[in-house]
């Protein structure tokens, strides 16, 4: 990896391969994602795949393909960058602790890969961005973007940018990769606070509003979080903080999810030694108890059952330098 060129493209095109290596190859090299199809046989995809400064910019071809991210994975191997997809053709639907949404030609995706979610996607083409966390959160004003899906005003120019961007990336120096970085990451900055800050979008309206709350829960899930605390704390009523979160089950189950996602962050770190009682009171449960009903209620274990999976896991394997889709997991890897 250390002599590449930074603005050569890898290349996949799943029509070079026997048929039954097609899909399988090209699944190996989603390194964040469980990975499914529909049905079987022959599996279409083409790729182009950059490595742009600190972006990793991807334009796809693909057939009908599920990419899920459960909790387990997301704190197994606790990658810390988000994508943004612009999708120009096909259809989806994607499933996120902000609730269902669905998307068509001319939608944009935010994904936070510290976030549980699930992606089915039709026939597409699409463009998608690996940013660092810190490259893009730390301009949002403690926004999170995790599953808006957006369409139009600013989405438009961010997808036409895109395109143009990767039909020339090939032909451009190395040397101008930081000016490119900057130049797509204010676009996406761009793209999500306007979407956010669009007055007669109420959907729009909702998303920021839930978006802050995530955001507040998160930064005090050890302290008595209520509906109360949170409407105090960012000035809205209690009604309007129901209807952001009213098709993911209610603010109280918010609040309980994002406390257990992150007790499964501690319990995946190996460096994390504190005993389970200790996590339940910085994560904000009464007791190992109640911490232990909860988790169990929900991934079907106890925190040490947990615990002891990810305390037994074995590393990645590696692959040749010749195959690309081992190139493009260190990429991916390289964003966290």
């Amino acid at each position: 990896m250390a002599n590449r060129p930074s603005l050569t493209p890898l290349r996949f095109d799943s029509s070079t391969l026997a048929e039954h290596e097609q899909y399988q190859v090209y699944a190996s090299s989603m390194a964040n994602f469980d990975v499914s199809r529909p049905g079987s046989g022959p599996f279409s995809v083409r790729s182009l795949v950059w490595n742009v400064g600190k972006l990793v910019i991807a334009q796809v071809e693909s057939d009908p393909i599920r990419l899920d991210r459960p909790t387990a994975r997301v704190c197994g191997d606790r990658v810390d960058h988000i994508y943004v997809n612009y999708y120009y053709r096909g259809r989806f639907t994607f499933d996120c602790e902000a609730g269902l949404r669905r998307g068509s030609p001319g939608s944009l995706v935010v994904i936070d890969m510290r976030q549980p979610c699930r992606l089915d996607l039709e026939r597409n083409e699409d463009i998608s961005i690996g940013i660092p966390r810190s490259l893009l959160l730390d301009k949002l004003d403690g926004i999170d973007p995790h599953g808006m899906v957006v369409r139009g005003g600013a989405a438009n120019l961010l997808g036409a940018m895109l395109r143009t961007l990767c039909g020339m990336l090939s032909r451009t120096a190395p040397a101008h990769a930081a000016a490119i970085e900057q130049m797509v990451i204010d676009l996406v900055v761009a793209t999500i606070t306007d979407a956010l800050r669009t007055a007669e979008a109420s959907q729009a309206r909702k998303e920021a509003l839930a978006s802050r709350a995530r955001a507040y829960i998160d930064r005090h899930l050890g302290e008595a979080l209520d509906v109360d605390a949170i409407c105090a704390a960012l000035a809205v009523s209690r009604s309007n903080l129901y209807r952001a979160f009213g098709d993911d089950g209610g603010v109280q189950r918010q609040i309980r999810a994002r406390r257990l996602r992150y007790v499964c962050v501690l319990l995946a770190d190996p460096a994390e030694t504190r005993s389970i009682a200790s996590l339940a009171a910085v994560c904000g449960f009464a007791d190992r108890s109640h911490l232990t009903r909860a988790f169990k209620r929900t991934y079907g274990m106890t925190p040490g059952a947990f615990r002891q999976t990810f305390s037994t896991a074995q590393a990645p394997g590696t692959a040749s330098d010749n195959d690309a889709a081992h190139h493009f997991r260190n990429w991916v890897r390289e964003l966290s």
